[in-house]
């Protein structure tokens, strides 16, 4: 089989951190099963769809506005009140907003105040959104501060690699022995991922300097790295050096001001799309006949859709918000992070979740910070240790390269779907959505790479990048409209956009907190939507699978 897509930066897709991050679900998604099969549901019972959508707006838009203005009027307040802090000690300190901050300057006195401004006024904020139960967050915070000095003992990554596994260990342990309340702890398993990934990506950078004790952050950075008010309450990853660069070189305050704002517009869209015109939207679905009429059909997916709809723009709204977060404050992201112009740095891209030109494609858009940091930390790392280890283990015999980098490939693809699924915490159907993804977006891409090799035609995964760079002869932008090959190509991604779209409603309704329960009392609840569609996306993705290994 042929690993070597995953080789290239543009064909490597974080499959792990689909669905699962930002997913929430919520109780009015859908309708009761038992209901749906005691009694049909009129038109007197239901009335118009425009009077649904008119009670929806009453009953739901605004309270729903209302409500969420007491949520994110604390964490933009917050942000802007640290940057103003920050601009007014950087004025009479006289600091150069121009000069960059190495790792040892900021731990020098004159930057202290800096480093205390951000981590008070993240404190705040999380305060504001956790109340007291903030409190185990600073707590386990200020442990993974101890757990970081491990990368003074020894050389290499492997202090780094022990730190990783610390810091997830105990998120599990927290969790399993500590914490008594399940309800309350998917917010903190949230907080908790974010500040793992800033403690572990902190640790693999401090190795690569080779001099981590003189580069080790002071007590007072660290706080304000991990408490940095664009990134503690919802995310997302922010590296240590992207930190200290904005730390006193802000960005222009107009530009961010007006990018927060739309950020801050979208997001109540996004809100208001979960949770209140998706679950319409499936009351309108509503079939007329039982449940056990229409499981498998064209309605059932339907209705799996609008329900998926409601968990993607849960994320939406969230990455929104952080994406506002991060204007006001006047953050940047890291490089690996796509920009743009009236948004600021990018935290999701829903247009291209929406209509996505490919699952591969599809999951890199979700999470862009978090797909560079498995990237960068996970995969690259995992596979740069298997090279290490087979150029030591060879022998007299030597066994072909393309051979070596199969087996690392693999090993760092593995290795990254264990990291994000335990980033995850202890959930389920997150690990079963995850496995799932990775399995479906495996197998396209390896289907479609060799389709577009066998037939050269532009049918990969990744999008076209332009008809001066596409190396392939059928390429719809070099050869236009007018040829059949063009038109041929064309039909056939999108026949995988659409195949994306219904894997994305399938993998998605499963998040839904509220679905509709099966029959069996042995059938867990949350596999109920895939039983009744004969588990039909399962059975596409092991086919591209079978189909692959046939053709090649």
């Amino acid at each position: 089989m042929d690993y070597q897509y995953y080789d290239d930066e543009a064909d490597y897709a974080d499959e792990e951190d689909g669905l699962g991050a930002g997913g929430g679900g919520h109780a009015n998604a859908y309708i009761d099963h038992e209901q749906l099969g005691s009694h049909e549901y009129s038109d007197d019972n239901y009335g118009s769809a425009m009077d649904r959508l008119l009670d929806s707006y009453e009953h739901c838009i605004l309270p729903s506005l209302t409500q969420v203005a007491g949520y994110i009027v604390p964490l933009l307040l917050g942000c802007l009140l640290c940057r103003l802090l920050s601009a007014v000690y950087a004025r009479r300190a006289r600091l150069v907003a121009s000069a960059s901050c190495s790792w040892q300057e900021a731990n020098s006195m004159k930057l202290a105040p800096l480093h205390l401004i951000n981590a008070l006024c993240g404190a705040g904020i999380l305060y504001a959104t956790l109340g007291q139960r903030m409190l185990i967050l600073q707590l386990l915070t200020g442990i993974s501060y101890a757990l970081l000095q491990l990368v003074r003992l020894g050389k290499g990554r492997r202090p780094a690699v022990a730190l990783a596994v610390l810091s997830i260990g105990s998120q599990f342990i927290y969790e399993l022995a500590i914490w008594q309340k399940p309800d309350d702890w998917p917010q903190l398993r949230g907080l908790q991922m974010v500040t793992n990934m800033k403690v572990i990506s902190l640790a693999f950078d401090l190795t690569a300097t080779g001099a981590a004790g003189l580069h080790m952050p002071s007590i007072v950075a660290y706080f304000g790295y991990i408490l940095h008010p664009a990134t503690c309450a919802l995310g997302p990853w922010l590296s240590y050096a992207r930190y200290l660069e904005a730390l006193h070189n802000k960005s222009q305050l107009r530009r961010n001001l007006c990018q927060m704002l739309l950020n801050v517009l979208l997001s109540l869209v996004a809100l208001l799309v979960s949770n209140c015109i998706a679950p319409t939207l499936s009351e309108l679905n509503a079939p007329a006949e039982p449940l056990e009429a229409y499981q498998g059909g064209w309605s059932h997916w339907l209705l799996m859709y609008t329900g998926a709809l409601s968990v993607r723009t849960s994320h939406y709204f969230v990455s929104l918000l952080s994406q506002a977060q991060l204007a006001a404050v006047g953050q940047r992201l890291d490089v690996g992070a796509g920009t743009q112009g009236l948004l600021g740095d990018l935290v999701v891209r829903p247009w291209r979740i929406e209509w996505p030109h490919s699952l591969s494609a599809l999951v890199r858009c979700w999470n862009i910070p978090m797909h560079e940091w498995l990237k960068r930390y996970v995969y690259a790392t995992s596979k740069q240790e298997r090279v290490q280890t087979e150029g030591h283990s060879q022998t007299q015999t030597q066994t072909p390269t393309q051979a070596h980098s199969r087996n690392s490939t693999m090993v760092a693809v593995f290795c990254t779907y264990i990291v994000s699924s335990l980033l995850h915490g202890m959930d389920f159907r997150i690990y079963l959505v995850l496995l799932s993804l990775a399995t479906f977006a495996e197998g396209e891409t390896m289907l479609r790479r060799h389709l577009a090799t066998l037939f050269g035609a532009c049918v990969t995964a990744n999008p076209c990048p332009g008809a001066e760079r596409c190396r392939y002869a059928h390429c719809p932008r070099r050869r236009g409209w007018r040829s059949c090959s063009s038109w041929l190509v064309r039909l056939t991604n999108l026949g995988f956009s659409l195949l994306a779209i219904a894997h994305l409603a399938y993998l998605g309704v499963v998040l839904l907190n509220e679905t509709l329960l099966g029959d069996s009392e042995h059938e867990l609840p949350f596999m109920y939507h895939w039983s009744a569609a004969g588990y039909l996306s399962h059975y596409v993705g092991i086919g591209m699978f079978v189909l692959y290994m046939f053709l090649s």
